[in-house]
């Protein structure tokens, strides 16, 4: 199939908004072929589709011309070809190894992708128009999770051995001193308590947490109470997180911190993982992280840095003895 003809079968598809499907011309007949190989294993078009599946449909809700979505369409195209084409090589590394994913995070997996779509049958009828089945879907799901844990494992192994000096950090920041500027800063403690999704819990906390905060409100003491009644990981220091800058806390926290003045309490605030209350202690406006505050900051993106040159190089080194050919 030629690539533009591809791209403009695409676009015709986002733009009506449907299930994506593989079609060739208007008789709606199947076409696949190779895009690639690994060693003597082949990569089909339809394998780099099902990888952006969900972006494609996605994108039929986006605006844009016809040329803006076919080079999106493209783009993506590209760059899953790429991704797949590693997955293939990390699932050889995974299977000489011996590594096994459980069948409960497939299926996990499975559900998230789900959500992309309308409905359970919406997402099979997807995967129906482009000649497959579920439980296909399901192994190569499988094999994906295979490669990238042998990858994110060979990641977090090179971050780990990766050697980072003090002279290092003090040329990172000298070098993005801008990067550490901030508007405002908080200095704030939490109290946190656990609750699960069942509505009956998450009620019984949220009411616990109601009569505490008004309590605390009335003149009790946040740091002992978060000491003794918080799940959080800062609890034996009273709760304190110490300081952030807006965008460090998920929402609905950050939010709610913006809006307090110092010494006040938030309202009762929910997240998936449970009931909290923030306590603003402090706020300073405009200012310059110092060396020392930005320095733990620094180090994980040194190591971050170091580790991501090192898998690129061990991925380059694995796709030369793979042979990987490109027929695009």
């Amino acid at each position: 199939m030629k690539k533009k003809s591809l791209l403009a079968t695409f676009c015709s598809v986002c733009l009506c908004a449907v299930a994506i499907t593989f079609v060739a011309s208007a008789t709606h007949e199947f076409v696949d072929g190779v895009v690639a190989t690994v060693g003597r294993e082949p990569i089909l078009h339809s394998d780099v589709m099902h990888e952006i599946m969900p972006m494609l449909h996605e994108l039929g809700g986006h605006a844009g011309t016809q040329e803006e979505r076919a080079r999106r369409v493209e783009e993506l195209f590209k760059d899953a070809l790429e991704q797949t084409i590693e997955y293939h090589i990390l699932h050889r590394e995974a299977e000489t190894l011996g590594v096994e994913i459980p069948e409960d995070e497939v299926e996990r997996r499975l559900a998230e992708m789900r959500k992309h779509y309308d409905s359970s049958e919406a997402f099979q009828e997807a995967l129906k128009e482009a000649g497959h089945t579920v439980s296909a879907f399901r192994e190569r799901l499988r094999r994906q999770m295979m490669a990238i844990s042998v990858g994110m494992s060979r990641r977090r192994q090179f971050e780990r051995e990766a050697v980072i000096s003090e002279s290092d950090i003090a040329q990172f920041y000298h070098d993005n001193v801008d990067e550490f500027r901030y508007s405002a800063r908080y200095r704030v403690r939490r109290l946190f308590v656990q609750a699960s999704n069942d509505p009956e819990e998450r009620a019984s906390v949220l009411a616990s947490m109601q009569e505490l905060r008004e309590a605390l409100v009335s003149g009790g003491d946040f740091t002992e109470a978060a000491r003794e009644r918080s799940d959080g990981p800062e609890a034996a220091e009273g709760g304190m997180i110490g300081w952030v800058l807006p965008g460090d806390l998920v929402e609905p926290l950050d939010s709610a911190l913006a809006s307090l003045s110092e010494g006040e309490i938030s309202g009762v605030l929910e997240t998936d993982y449970g009931v909290h209350l923030l306590k603003l202690e402090e706020v300073e406006s405009e200012g310059v992280l110092s060396y020392e505050e930005a320095r733990n900051q620094i180090e994980p993106i040194l190591r971050e840095q170091q580790g991501d040159e090192r898998y690129r190089q061990w991925m380059n080194t694995l796709r030369r003895r793979s042979n990987v050919r490109v027929f695009l």
